[in-house]
Formats: structure tokens, C-alpha cells, sequence
């Protein structure tokens, strides 16, 4: 794809910016309570199935799969797809990529298409959802950064 151009994938904020401290410290604390209440409870039930398992065969996977969500890279980002033609013609192109990374078109609109995970996942996740609008030679792309940078590189190949 010679007449096709990729921005950097760039982080994006949901929403309008407010310097608003307690809703990050609700957050945080909504984690840490989670994390204290939760992975106790979790050992406990791994615990109660195989009694005979050592302890940190336990421990260990438990605080690795409790810290996921916190360094998980599913903020929010967006990418442009800048070409020499008319970018409706990249929609098919975009579609084949996205079903080989497991979406499909959820939603048709003049000039926007969003992208729906195939595989149920629970609970839904609309975070995970890409949303490309089309403009006259460009696409833009906002999602997950992890699923931008695999769209990037079904895109780019």
C-alpha cells in the first residue's frame, strides 16, 4: 500500500479533562479494596479445591492475574490512515483485518463504522470496541491502544 500513510497511535482522553482529584482516589481505592477483599478470597477458594497444592503455586498466579488489570494497556487511543484516494475504499481492507483480529461491523453509519468483538466476553466490554470514522482521504481509528497497534500491523503488511 504505497498511497497509504499511518500516523502514531496517540493515547486520547474520554471525555472533557477535569482536574478533579476524587475521582482517581475512588478509583485507586475501589482497587485497593478490591485486591484486599478479592485475592484473599480467591486463595482461599484455590485452596479449598486442592487442599494438598502448595501455597505459592496459589499465591503467586492469584497476585500476577489481580495486578493484570492494573498494568493492562487498554487506554483509550487513536491512529490516522491518510491516502491518496477516496478512504471509503480502504473500508473493505479494514474490515478483513478487523475479522482476522476477531471483529466484526456492529454498527453502519454514513461516514462512521464501529467494530464488535465476535467472541462474547463477560461481562461486555464496550471499551473494546474500534470506532473508524471516514472522512474524504482519511480514516480515523480510536480503540484500545493493544488492538490499535495489531490493526496497525494487520494494516501495514
Amino acid at each position: 500500500m504505497k498511497s497509504v500513510t499511518f500516523s502514531e497511535i496517540e493515547r486520547v482522553r474520554k471525555g472533557p479533562h477535569r482536574p478533579s482529584p476524587a475521582v482517581p482516589v475512588q478509583r485507586a481505592a475501589l482497587l485497593l479494596l478490591s485486591m484486599v477483599l478479592g485475592l484473599p478470597a480467591l486463595v482461599l477458594a484455590f485452596h479449598l479445591i486442592d487442599p494438598t497444592a502448595p501455597l505459592g503455586y496459589i499465591v503467586v498466579p492469584v497476585l500476577l492475574g489481580g495486578l493484570l488489570p492494573a498494568v493492562a494497556r487498554t487506554l483509550p487511543g487513536r491512529f490516522e490512515v491518510t491516502t491518496r484516494f477516496s478512504a471509503c475504499h480502504l473500508v473493505g481492507t479494514l474490515d478483513d483485518a478487523m475479522e482476522r483480529l476477531g471483529y466484526a461491523a456492529d454498527e453502519r453509519s454514513p461516514g462512521t463504522v464501529r467494530y464488535r468483538m465476535r467472541t462474547a466476553r463477560w461481562p461486555t466490554w464496550r471499551g473494546a470496541d474500534i470506532t473508524v470514522t471516514v472522512r474524504d482521504h482519511m480514516l480515523e481509528v480510536t480503540g484500545p491502544m493493544c488492538t490499535l497497534r495489531a490493526l496497525r500491523g494487520q494494516l501495514s503488511c
